[in-house]
């Protein structure tokens, strides 16, 4: 009796372990993007195709899996040589408006009429020297125009500078955009005791972690960083419309990244401010129509006097390559990696530079104006939109 009570439990057991197979098998949907249960460790080494994404299973294991290079790569880059001067003229913001313009501060002592009047906006002006006039000091900002000095401040041009790369990548990298602590696991409490990583240093991406609407770099052992903290540049291929081996920049305008290509390989690569959202940089696929040495900008369609008007003197490295948006220095500002700009892509003095001279067609230093016909050897220019969240 006892015998056939046995055979019949191990019949019910076999029968129970059948059926709840068959039921996780059938809860299963590849088409689905969440599967309804959570994987034991075993069915996740064999078979992580059947298991979700994410879960209290999947994530630990898949983040153990993650082995990083030992030891860990460095960029291929080439360290660049350096002027102490960034800019060729010393700037300054007009920060007092209206302000007269006198040919000479003796002509301002004596009452006589200004030379012109600057009315309104954003005044930026070359500084040309500095001179003392009973006890007052004035900066020289053009032929015969004298404004006081206090009325300026002068500018401190970024001196950040990008990267030369001597060879592709193996991995994708990063410029921090703001003091930021590292933390062990994606999502985790910043890791106190880690060193803190700061504006502007450069790291390299190993990994990615998706949580909901988050993406996490790994940049080191135990080093996550929130996307939001880095600008990334990914090395792309070569644009639909780009001849072979010509030379194209791409402009990333979600990372805020610009780099420089000879066809496949990436050669030079920094951070740009772009315009921000109601004067935007146009996407696209353009050439070069035009190179200048340095030159005025100004807004279009307004004159000084109306809240919209700026005035940008003697902006340097300037390159148009759609109607009248152009690759060009910013001496007024050090927010790169952020939008900025009116439209324009603003680059820091010294990667200005390097594009200016490295792009297709070259300029002799004694021209200070160049129009690329199209027979010309040209750069192009892709300008796009990648957000990894697309």
């Amino acid at each position: 009796m006892r015998r056939y009570l046995l055979i019949i439990l191990t019949l019910l057991i076999l029968l129970s372990l059948t059926a709840g197979a068959a039921g996780a098998t059938n809860l299963y949907d590849p088409g689905e993007p969440h599967a309804r249960y959570v994987c034991v460790p075993n069915l996740f080494w064999r078979n992580p195709e059947q298991c979700p994404s994410y879960g209290p299973g999947a994530t630990p294991y898949r983040l153990a899996s993650i082995r990083l290079p030992d030891p860990l790569p460095e960029l291929p880059v080439l360290e660049l040589p350096q002027e102490d001067e960034v800019v060729p003229y010393t700037y300054a913001y007009v920060k007092t408006l209206p302000l007269n313009v006198y040919r000479h501060p003796m002509e301002a002592a004596l009452g006589l009429p200004p030379a012109r009047t600057l009315l309104s906006g954003d005044w930026w002006v070359s500084v040309d020297g500095a001179v003392e006039y009973e006890g007052q000091r004035w900066y020289q900002i053009n032929e015969e125009e004298f404004v006081p000095a206090d009325a300026l401040s002068l500018a401190a041009p970024s001196r950040f500078q990008g990267i030369y790369l001597t060879q592709q990548p193996s991995h994708p990298f990063a410029w921090i955009n703001r003091w930021v602590q590292p933390s062990l696991v994606p999502q985790g409490p910043p890791n106190t005791e880690a060193e803190p990583l700061l504006r502007y240093q450069l790291v390299t991406i190993f990994a990615e972690e998706r949580r909901g609407d988050e993406i996490w770099y790994l940049i080191g052992e135990n080093q996550w960083i929130n996307q939001e903290n880095i600008a990334r540049a990914d090395i792309d291929p070569v644009p639909e419309g780009v001849p072979q081996g010509a030379k194209w920049i791409e402009v990333d305008l979600y990372e805020q990244t610009i780099a420089a290509y000879e066809g496949e390989r990436m050669v030079y690569a920094t951070l740009i401010s772009s315009g921000r959202t109601g004067t935007a940089t146009p996407p696209g696929l353009y050439s070069l129509w035009s190179k200048v040495r340095e030159g005025k900008m100004s807004t279009p369609d307004v004159e000084d006097g109306s809240p919209a008007w700026y005035y940008l003197e003697d902006v340097p490295w300037t390159m148009y390559f759609h109607e009248g948006y152009s690759i060009h220095t910013a001496y007024w500002h050090d927010a790169f990696g952020f939008t900025r700009s009116h439209g324009c892509v603003n680059l820091p003095p010294r990667d200005a530079e390097w594009f200016f001279t490295w792009a297709d067609p070259f300029i002799p230093d004694d021209v200070d104006l160049l129009y690329i016909g199209g027979g010309a050897p040209n750069t192009w220019v892709w300008v796009h939109f990648s957000s990894p969240f697309e």
